[in-house]
């Protein structure tokens, strides 16, 4: 006997059919998770987040700090942000970071849950790629919570967003301004291009003729104008380097891309300059020939499925997969081999390949096969909810922030104090004047 959830039906329509909604649900699912699992985003300021976007946002008239570049270009949502936390006071600084953070992904989200490229309707492939979006063990591990490394998730975003035909004004409003700030937020949007061209390739197929969509108008222009940004501000500030291991950079692709996306507790690898260093990872994980066979057993199954399975699967769903994986792997070489291999930039591969294993699973008819595939995706996520040292042990914002104001009080209102924050594994420090943090009447008045 089937069971039937009518109120589930009901409700999965209305969040199918209102933005506001699903902004709502995927912001409140964030922050209860956080809170259980990563409380610490709330009560610590983290690297950028601190030293450079909210003294800015402190030191700076508005809008001087959006025409500085940071290490070499702009960075527009990170200045947003920093324009947002220093609104509020500045005890609840990492709060504030938070809460951006947890808005700006609930809003990106919400549109990868209606704009993505499945064939169907159905509910939950499209919430279990909005949920991976928000969750990525990889960022979990990294990037939970602050507002630095936005950027890299409006790029993510985007890759889904072009694959859609736009067709109403508001998808157009909507696209056109993600794209937009992830184009004017990270110079690495560039790797979307090919996204643009393979979507009008397909689209070419069905109407013979090439088009770029009105929001990808948008975004083409908004990259050029960042370039242009580059060019007269920073120029040669972020040169490539020489480059590095290829046998490095692939390990690290296999590592962040598809290890800790696909594995369950993979946990993460740093330290690749002399040697590996696992984090959150079983003991018996944590040797380097034991992880080679696990990923090579995971990949090999996987592999079977999909080979047992790809007669089910249209033609142009594998052609997508192929392109998206490809494209996540050459974006992840060039990049290690000549620029960062910070594990931050990486979450676009590993949310790619999520993204490729839904639609291949979404598009075949086994239906034991989807349920199977989506609760072990789920299972991933869940066991991938761990943060690193880097990210997570430091001093509280507000133990330091008061340290800083007793300084403050023998001190004049132009003297600098250091405010301590995240990592600990270098001294960043957020230094701001005595004035900033009040009156030595008002500081006393605070302190008691």
């Amino acid at each position: 006997m089937k069971l039937r959830f009518p109120y589930f039906g009901h409700a999965s329509k209305i969040f199918a059919k209102y933005f506001l909604f699903r902004v709502l649900l995927f912001f409140t699912l964030t922050l209860i998770v956080w809170s259980v699992r990563f409380p610490f985003v709330f009560k610590k300021l983290y690297a950028e987040d601190g030293t450079v976007l909210l003294r800015d946002a402190l030191l700076t008239n508005f809008p001087k700090e959006f025409f500085q570049p940071i290490t070499g270009y702009s960075l527009l949502i990170q200045r947003i942000a920093g324009r947002f936390i220093s609104i509020f006071p500045l005890e609840i600084s990492p709060a504030a970071s938070a809460i951006f953070a947890a808005l700006c992904l609930s809003v990106l989200a919400a549109g990868i849950f209606k704009l993505s490229n499945f064939r169907s309707e159905s509910f939950w492939p499209r919430f279990l790629l909005s949920v991976c979006f928000i969750f990525l063990p990889l960022a979990s591990f990294s990037a939970v919570g602050n507002s630095a490394n936005l950027y890299v998730y409006f790029m993510t975003a985007s890759a889904v967003f072009i694959y859609h035909k736009e067709e109403s004004k508001r998808e157009i409003f909507y696209k056109s301004c993600i794209l937009t700030i992830a184009a004017l937020s990270l110079p690495l949007t560039i790797f979307l291009i090919p996204m643009i061209i393979h979507r009008s390739f397909l689209e070419r197929k069905e109407t013979n003729r090439w088009r770029i969509q009105k929001s990808e108008k948008f975004f083409i222009v908004a990259l050029l104008l960042h370039f242009i940004f580059i060019a007269l501000t920073s120029l040669g500030e972020r040169t490539p380097h020489s480059p590095q291991s290829f046998f490095k950079v692939f390990y690290l692709y296999l590592e962040r891309g598809i290890g800790i996306s696909i594995i369950p507790m993979w946990g993460f690898v740093s330290g690749t300059k002399d040697s590996p260093v696992y984090e959150n990872t079983p003991s018996f994980l944590s040797h380097l020939p034991v992880r080679v066979i696990v990923l090579s057993i995971a990949i090999a199954v996987l592999g079977t499925i999909y080979s047992q399975r790809s007669k089910f699967i249209d033609k142009d769903v594998h052609k997508f997969f192929w392109f998206i994986i490809g494209l996540g792997f050459c974006y992840s070489i060039i990049l290690g081999l000549f620029f960062n291999v910070e594990p931050r930039y990486m979450i676009f591969t590993s949310f790619l390949t999520y993204w490729g294993i839904l639609l291949l699973v979404e598009d075949q008819g086994d239906r034991l096969l989807k349920i199977f595939l989506k609760s072990y995706l789920i299972l991933v996520l869940i066991l991938g909810l761990t943060a690193s040292v880097h990210r997570s042990s430091g001093p509280d914002w507000l133990t330091e922030l008061q340290k800083a104001k007793y300084a403050c009080l023998a001190l004049s209102p132009n003297d600098e104090v250091k405010i301590r924050i995240l990592p600990i594994s270098r001294p960043f420090n957020l230094v701001l004047p005595c004035r900033v943090l009040g009156s030595p009447n008002v500081i006393k008045k605070k302190l008691l």
